[in-house]
C-alpha cells in the first residue's frame, strides 16, 4: 500500500508581474512591509534585513532578481517570511517582498500542470498552471545560496 499525499495546502502569493506558489508549511508569516535595515551596497535584489520577532532575516526581491521592477514602490507591498529548507541554524528564514494578500490554494495532482517556459528566472524552479492561474515555484535552495553568496561578499 502506497502512502500518497492527496493534497498540498499552498499559498498563491502575488508579486509584481506574476504569482508565486509555496506550500503553506514553508511560509512562517506574511507581515506588513516595515522595520527594514536597507543594504546600500551589493546586489540590488538583496534589499537588506527585516527585523522580525527579535531576529534579523535577509530580505530579497524576486521581482528585481528576475529583471523586473522594484516592488517597494507599491503601497500593497508585504513580506513573506519563509522557512529555509536546509536546516541552516544561521539562516532559518528568508524574507521575500510580495504584493497583496496571499490566497490559500489546495493543490492536487489533477489540479496542477507544468508549463513549458523558456523564461524561468534566476531563482525559479518551475512554472505551473492551477486552474486558470499560472504561477512560479521559487527555487528556495537557489535563493538561500544566492543570499549566502551576497552576505559573504
Amino acid at each position: 500500500m502506497e502512502n500518497k499525499i492527496a493534497e498540498v495546502y499552498s499559498l498563491m502569493i502575488p508579486i509584481i508581474d506574476q504569482s508565486i506558489l509555496l506550500p503553506n508549511v514553508t511560509v512562517a508569516e506574511i507581515v506588513p512591509f516595515g522595520d527594514v535595515a536597507y543594504q546600500k551596497e551589493g546586489a540590488d535584489w538583496f534589499i537588506g534585513t527585516l527585523h522580525w520577532h527579535g531576529i534579523k532575516v535577509p530580505m530579497i526581491s524576486l521581482d528585481i532578481l528576475n529583471g523586473g521592477e522594484d516592488p517597494q514602490a507599491n503601497k500593497r507591498s508585504r513580506v513573506a517570511v519563509v522557512h529555509t529548507i536546509n536546516g541552516d541554524e544561521e539562516m532559518p528564514y528568508i524574507a521575500i517582498i510580495v504584493q497583496g494578500i496571499p490566497r490559500l490554494t489546495h493543490v492536487t495532482e489533477p489540479s496542477i500542470s507544468m508549463v513549458e517556459s523558456d523564461s524561468l528566472g534566476v531563482a525559479d524552479k518551475a512554472k505551473v498552471q492551477i486552474g486558470t492561474i499560472q504561477a512560479t515555484i521559487p527555487d528556495l535552495d537557489k535563493l538561500e545560496a544566492l543570499i549566502k553568496e551576497e552576505l559573504a561578499a
